[in-house]
């Protein structure tokens, strides 16, 4: 595990509970997919990169940038300014999750572009990239529940191509979500802020891939198994309420 200091915090380069997640074997977090550049830029790269894994009998082919903030956030209000990876089949995102349990979680964003390589998806011409927002809470029957994932009006240009400001507000009494200062969804059910003014979050920024990405495997050449993708953050803001 390596420890990295950037934008006024540590961060680790793996899940605080360890460098593999036990339902999503076909790719691990690898501490030489994050740098951080002259200009103090983040970059959370996936690269073609097996490894063995020998307590779960298994290789992960692909190594995938993430950092874990180390502090314990409260109330306020999270940022960050990111361009997103170019490619198919990825899956970055801007989230926090209790660090006492989980659920709770607030996806701030996370993208999927299984369809087009700049997250267009066509289905509906006003909100046209699949980069959405979500939260999990825990249900009276003590289950994962979702509010539901949604996407949102992101403007024409490529998010892929510039940089958008993609920020959180956490207030006792609402959370809302803001796409380059627009909000773009808000929060008020009494249950899911009752489990978030009872903890603390855990800052996560990551580049990840989905399944389908592993599939492609079996007849990529290496060349394209070699090619990376790039999710880069010019910084993390945070402002205490």
């Amino acid at each position: 595990m390596k420890t990295i200091n950037w934008s006024g915090y540590e961060w680790i380069t793996q899940e605080r509970w360890g460098d593999i997640h036990p339902e999503k074997t076909y790719c691990w977090y690898d501490e030489h997919a994050v740098s951080i550049d002259v200009n103090n830029h983040l970059h959370l790269k996936t690269r073609y990169n097996p490894k063995w894994f020998k307590d779960k009998g298994l290789w992960s082919n692909t190594g995938v940038g993430l950092v874990s903030c180390t502090n314990k956030f409260k109330h306020g209000t999270f940022e960050i300014e990111a361009k997103l990876p170019n490619g198919l089949n990825l899956w970055p995102a801007f989230w926090m999750w209790s660090w006492d349990t989980w659920p709770p979680e607030i996806d701030v964003f996370e993208g999927y572009s299984d369809k087009n390589p700049n997250y267009l998806d066509l289905s509906n011409l006003l909100k046209i990239r699949k980069i959405e927002s979500n939260v999990h809470y825990l249900g009276e029957d003590n289950k994962d529940k979702t509010l539901g994932a949604k996407k949102h009006w992101m403007g024409f240009k490529d998010p892929t191509k510039r940089f958008i400001k993609y920020k959180m507000i956490w207030l006792p009494e609402s959370i809302s979500i803001y796409y380059d200062n627009i909000l773009v969804r808000k929060i008020e059910d009494k249950n899911i802020l009752k489990q978030l003014n009872a903890t603390t979050l855990n800052v996560v920024i990551n580049n990840h891939v989905t399944d389908k990405m592993d599939s492609t495997y079996n007849w990529q050449n290496f060349q394209s198994l070699a090619q990376e993708s790039d999710f880069t953050i010019k910084q993390f803001t945070y402002t205490k309420l």
